[in-house]
């Protein structure tokens, strides 16, 4: 080969080269260029801080006050059901002296009778003396100042309230009956009376006795309430 096509040869060489760099540049135009969008994030709020146990407590505050229902300590005479045919041999133990109400007048102590032959009814828990609150009249009594009644006892079966009270019906005794609530349940009390005789009432208390098989106790009963 002489010289003059080596020459030509490689300034052909350089061209392709340099047509290789340059022209896709050319071809391709501006160029894009990518950025990754990242949007700005707003700023954390401010909350306010409350106390939970604070709002319980003001809601605690705005609720009224319920009050407490009085009740009594008291037992009730008969602990298991009695049927009607046994009444007359059931000895019912009076467990609870009724207080003194607000005219200041005094309870008969009751003393417990015991009968070999009758099967005495324990009661389940210790005694509690409470106080009663004072009767309310009845709805059939015409009478317009203190009486006096004679306080039996209390039971906490209606087959046991209703064999005495017809027991007292049948033989000639005036008698009602009055519901109580005590920590055990409701109980129902039964009185003898009211009369405005005192010392009549009392004299009633020994067929009580013999009739019933217990000692009742004289009490005043508040038939202006």
């Amino acid at each position: 080969m002489n010289s003059g096509f080596l020459n030509r040869l490689v300034g052909t060489s350089i061209v392709v080269v340099a047509a290789i760099i340059f022209i896709p540049n050319i071809l391709d135009g501006e160029k894009v260029h990518f950025k990754d969008g990242f949007k700005d994030i707003p700023e954390r709020p401010e909350f306010t801080t409350i106390e939970i146990q604070q709002v319980i407590d003001a809601k605690a505050d705005l609720v009224p006050a319920i009050k407490p229902v009085a009740l009594h300590d008291e037992v009730a005479l008969d602990a298991e059901p009695v049927s009607k045919e046994k009444v007359d041999s059931l000895e019912i133990i009076d467990v609870v002296n009724t207080a003194a109400n607000d005219s200041g007048s005094q309870p008969i102590q009751v003393v417990e009778e015991a009968k070999p032959e009758v099967e005495e009814v324990k009661p389940q828990q210790q005694v509690v003396e409470a106080k009663v609150a004072p009767l309310q009249r009845s709805e059939a009594s015409n009478l317009t100042s203190m009486a006096y009644v004679i306080q039996l006892g209390s039971f906490s079966h209606k087959a046991n309230v209703e064999a005495l009270m017809k027991k007292l019906k049948n033989a000639g005794f005036t008698a009602f009956t009055r519901p109580i609530k005590t920590r055990n349940g409701e109980l129902t009390k039964v009185f003898v009376g009211p009369q405005l005789d005192k010392a009549d009432l009392e004299q009633k208390l020994p067929d009580l006795e013999k009739l019933t098989k217990l000692k009742g106790r004289l009490t005043q009963f508040d038939i202006t309430k």
